[in-house]
């Protein structure tokens, strides 16, 4: 189970076993920890020092997330103490095996890609401007498959460059069922100038919390990547990572609130030139990620829940590391 922390003048406490959701000093929920995977906090508000420990010895994130979706801080358990884990990954970063990864981690994302678009146009009876870009990213699928594996570092720029195309023509297909009124014109990072970038990155540093916690549960360290560079104060490897899910959470959920009129242009405020997302969307927005996150599927003959497969994910390139197990890519194929 995942909960919400919003509004103001929360606090989270323990009692006894149980962590004690009060406002304003009045008691309103309690759960035990068995039964909490995370807690997301959006609102302002304090926690014991009692309720932190409970939480970090039944392993339940707990995360803030700002009003732009950025991660603002995570509270975790201790550390995987297998050294072993961190030693392969970081010899890993000078030898091939970080060039097989990084082309795995695009590999995987172009599929879903491709996935994603096909969905599109069969849901709307077939359309050929939607298997036209589908086709395009058949064929950059094709290029990256042929890049020969070498250290991440010397195969980075190419990988990047055919991603980029990917990203281009997938993005193109994905502006092509959003109504104009949305004004969505290209994918755009930090400083969201629309209402459906500002939903994609907001969902995105959902999914990068999840990530991250199967990360650390597996042992490997988060800031070094083998796509992403290193970079100070960045995790590179939850970046790595997040390629392979974004388009089947992320994408998938922000399209269906969009096109099933859940989401209104009324929902955002633009201030300084930042899109704000009012805080019944905000609540919608997350729900909708976190019910996709607890949705299960069926992958590979296997029936999990996505969450479960990202942590499923992270311990295949623990079993690369180690062992030289063939690592498995996730996609979708519809």
């Amino acid at each position: 189970m995942r909960i919400i922390i919003d509004g103001f003048n929360k606090t989270i406490n323990k009692r006894d076993n149980q962590i004690v959701i009060k406002e304003n000093g009045k008691e309103i929920d309690y759960f035990l920890p068995k039964d909490l995977k995370q807690i997301i906090i959006l609102g302002k508000g304090t926690i014991t020092f009692d309720a932190i420990a409970l939480l970090a010895d039944a392993n339940v994130d707990l995360i803030a997330v700002d009003w732009r979706g950025n991660i603002r801080y995570r509270l975790a358990s201790k550390e995987h103490n297998n050294v072993q884990i961190r030693k392969q990954q970081y010899f890993s970063l000078n030898d091939t095996r970080s060039g097989y990864l990084a082309k795995k981690f695009i590999e995987s994302k172009i599929r879903n890609q491709k996935a994603t678009i096909g969905t599109l146009s069969r849901s709307r009876g077939g359309v050929e401007y939607l298997d036209i870009q589908k086709e395009k990213l058949n064929n950059l699928l094709n290029a990256l498959l042929e890049i020969k594996n070498k250290p991440s570092e010397k195969i980075r720029s190419e990988i990047f460059g055919i991603e980029g195309m990917a990203s281009h023509e997938y993005w193109q297909g994905f502006r092509y069922v959003i109504n104009d009124d949305y004004d969505f014109l290209k994918r755009s990072g930090r400083g969201a100038p629309d209402i459906v970038n500002a939903m994609l990155n907001y969902s995105y540093a959902i999914l990068a919390s999840e990530v991250l916690k199967a990360l650390h549960i597996s042992g490997l360290d988060p800031y070094a990547g083998f796509l992403h560079a290193d970079r100070y104060g960045r995790t590179s490897l939850v970046f790595d990572l997040m390629e392979e899910f974004r388009q089947q959470i992320v994408d998938k959920s922000v399209l269906k609130l969009i096109n099933r009129g859940q989401i209104k242009k009324d929902d955002f405020e633009i201030k300084d030139g930042y899109v704000y997302i009012n805080e019944q969307c905000r609540k919608l927005l997350i729900k909708t990620i976190l019910d996709k996150l607890n949705t299960e599927i069926t992958f590979d003959g296997v029936k999990k829940s996505y969450s479960n497969f990202i942590s499923i994910e992270s311990q295949h390139i623990v079993d690369y590391l180690l062992y030289n197990k063939k690592y498995k890519t996730f996609y979708i194929r519809w």
